[in-house]
Order: C-alpha cells, then sequence, then structure tokens
C-alpha cells in the first residue's frame, strides 16, 4: 500500500510530481498545501502550472492536511519564501506528529541531525535530497568512452521551459512502448522517480571542468553497462544561451560539457514563449550545431514567458505562465517547420514527441546499416 503524501510548499515546482504520481512507485500524493498569500488556496493544481486541471485542489491549512497523510514532502519551491517563518516549524510539526519526512529544501547539518534523530526514535522515514555535494574523486585519464546505447538529451535555452515535465513524459511513454529505460534527470530527487539525479560532482569546485567531463561520460558509460538499457535519457539543467548580457543562463556552460562528454543522438530543445519567426528556428538549430556540435530535431514551447521588464526591476529571471490552450494556438503558425514542435502540457503531443524520437532512433540505426 502506498504511503498518503502532502507536498508543501506547494507551487509550480512541485506540479510534475502530481502529474506525473503514477511514476512514484512508494507514494501517493493526495494533498497540496501552500502558505496563505500565494493565492493558491481552493485552485486545481493544473492552474498553478497552467496545464490541464488534475482534480486536486490546493490547501492553505496545513494542520488539517497533516492528519490525513503519512509522509510530508517538503520540496524546495520556484520562489523565495522565510524558511525560519514558513518552512522549520512545519518541518518540526510534522515531524512530532510521527509522519515521514521527505525533503529537497537545503538544511543546516544541526537540522538534519535533529529530524533524523527524531525520526529514527519513532521508527519513521527520513529522506533527505541535498542539492549539492562535494565529495568527489578525480579521473584517472583523460580518456573518454562511446556509449552504445542511443542517447536523448533534453535541453532547455532557459529555465522554467517545461524540460521536467518533458523528461517524465518521456519516460512514461517508452515504458509503456516496451523500452528499458535508463535516464538522469535535471532536479536533484529523481530517486523518486526510481531514475538517477544529475549527478553532483558537475556541481563541484574541487575539480576541473575537464575533468568533469571525463567524469559524466564515466558515469553515463557506466550506467549503459549496469542497467543495459534500450535507451538513455538526459535531462540537462539551467539553460544553454543567454538571454542578453543580464541574464545570461549562466552562458549554458553546463549544457557545453554535457556536449563534450556525450555525442547525443536525438535532442529535444524546450524554448519559452515568444512571438518567435519561422527563421528563428533555423538560426537557434544552426547556433546550436557550431556551439555544442548537435542537431536540434525537436522543439517544445513551453508556456512561460521571459518578462524582461519585471526581471530587471527584480534582476532576478522572472516569468509569466500562460494557459496551454494559448501554446496549442501559436504553434499552429509554425506548421510548415520541418522540425517538429510540441506543447509538453497538452494531451496529445507527449506522446507524439516520444513516437517520433523512436522513429527517429529506427531511422538512425537503418542508415547505420546501410
Amino acid at each position: 500500500m502506498k504511503n498518503k503524501v502532502m507536498i508543501y510548499p506547494f507551487d509550480i515546482e512541485s506540479a510534475p510530481l502530481i502529474r506525473h504520481n503514477n511514476l512514484i512507485n512508494e507514494y501517493d500524493i493526495v494533498a497540496a498545501v501552500s502558505p496563505n498569500g500565494w493565492g493558491f488556496n481552493g485552485k486545481d493544481i493544473g492552474n498553478v502550472d497552467s496545464g490541464e486541471l488534475i482534480n486536486l485542489k490546493i490547501s492553505s491549512d496545513f494542520d488539517e492536511s497533516l492528519k490525513n497523510c503519512d509522509t510530508v514532502f517538503f520540496n524546495e519551491p520556484s520562489r523565495n519564501i522565510d524558511f525560519n517563518k514558513f518552512i522549520f516549524p512545519h518541518i518540526m510539526k510534522a515531524v512530532n506528529s510521527l509522519k515521514n519526512i521527505i525533503c529537497t529544501i537545503e538544511l543546516e547539518q544541526k537540522i538534519i541531525n535533529e529530524i533524523s534523530s527524531i525520526c529514527t526514535k519513532n521508527n519513521k522515514l527520513f529522506k533527505y535530497f541535498p542539492n549539492k555535494d562535494m565529495d568527489t574523486k578525480k579521473p584517472l585519464s583523460e580518456k573518454i568512452y562511446t556509449i552504445d546505447v542511443p542517447v536523448i538529451f533534453v535541453v532547455g535555452l532557459s529555465e522554467r521551459t517545461n524540460k521536467f515535465e518533458i523528461q517524465l513524459n518521456l519516460r512514461e511513454n517508452f515504458k509503456k512502448m516496451g523500452y528499458k529505460v535508463s535516464q538522469i534527470g535535471s532536479r536533484h530527487y529523481c530517486e523518486l522517480f526510481d531514475f538517477h539525479s544529475f549527478p553532483r560532482f558537475m556541481y563541484s569546485t574541487l575539480i576541473t571542468e575537464s575533468e568533469k567531463i571525463i567524469l559524466f561520460n564515466y558515469y553515463i558509460k557506466s550506467i549503459s553497462i549496469k542497467e543495459n538499457p534500450d535507451i538513455i535519457v538526459i535531462g540537462i539543467p539551467g539553460g544553454t544561451m543567454p538571454f542578453n548580457y543580464e541574464f545570461t543562463n549562466r552562458f549554458g556552460i553546463l549544457a557545453y560539457e554535457i556536449s563534450q562528454a556525450i555525442l547525443p543522438d536525438v535532442v529535444a530543445l524546450s524554448l519559452p514563449y515568444s512571438n518567435l519567426s519561422k527563421d528563428f528556428f533555423d538560426l537557434i538549430s544552426k547556433s546550436y550545431k557550431y556551439k555544442f556540435g548537435y542537431d536540434i530535431d525537436c522543439y517544445n514551447i513551453s508556456n512561460s514567458y521571459f518578462n524582461l521588464q519585471g526581471s530587471q526591476l527584480a534582476r532576478t529571471p522572472q516569468y509569466i505562465t500562460l494557459d496551454y490552450k494559448f501554446i496549442d494556438e501559436k504553434k499552429k503558425i509554425y506548421t510548415d517547420i520541418n522540425t517538429p514542435i510540441y506543447n509538453i502540457l497538452n494531451s496529445e503531443d507527449p506522446e507524439k514527441m516520444a513516437e517520433f524520437i523512436i522513429n527517429k532512433l529506427q531511422e538512425y540505426g537503418k542508415n547505420q546499416i546501410v
């Protein structure tokens, strides 16, 4: 029997967890709770990411929801939040109410020790997913290996482009098709979905950038040997191209390092919504070819719009979430473009994208034989 789970503090960051709850074997998410003042109380989960409705309402009553769950999942939200006011007291209330705890929010070591001690004493589970861990061994040589399994990259021009939705949808559809999938996700708690989180050594300051490239190659090679999959899906965190001199998406450095470690067979690029010309897709494809060495095989237009004016005022990237039906209408403009363009939030495109990728790989395999 699955554990009943409440997610707190719920916002757009947690929406994919609920949309793809079927991929989480041990947990059934029965409640989503947001702090008062976030404006979500009583709304459907689908209203938060402007996707299809899910028929699960968001609550602002933490105490009431706590009564009806076995586990509380404290997931890091996309917005800033006062830890001492809104997070720590709720963690301790859940711990002292004898609930299992899952946490992806960064905690101080003394807090980790306190939670762990109480949970152990009460025979309750405490799963902590730290974002970064710098315990890394250096590679012994500079050699890198070819990967004998088809590799799919899921990349985004920027943050907030539905990359994780794409990764989960591909996993779900490939498995339905009967394929064995190995996967490295762009978030740091992917083990909940029974696949690998993006390796922490890629964020280390204790090894050089060239060593990260080699280690990532070894990491994927090891997975391909141990798990013997039909397909490997790699979700690459962060953005790949700067918006401008002020908002740089970290210059796509992480994506560049991955492109040097592994040569993908298929690449899906997700874009923030904008009023794009048809020529844009040809230009961006050439840009990725020159910078990363691979072609873009298909696109996703996300329902996030980069708000430049708001970002300049806040001095941090700000996005406006659009209704997924609006994206469906807008992508009709691009029907005569050779490269397929999808909207991962509608009910049809996830399956179409998965089928396109499989057909692309089969076509690639036939050409290899010839």
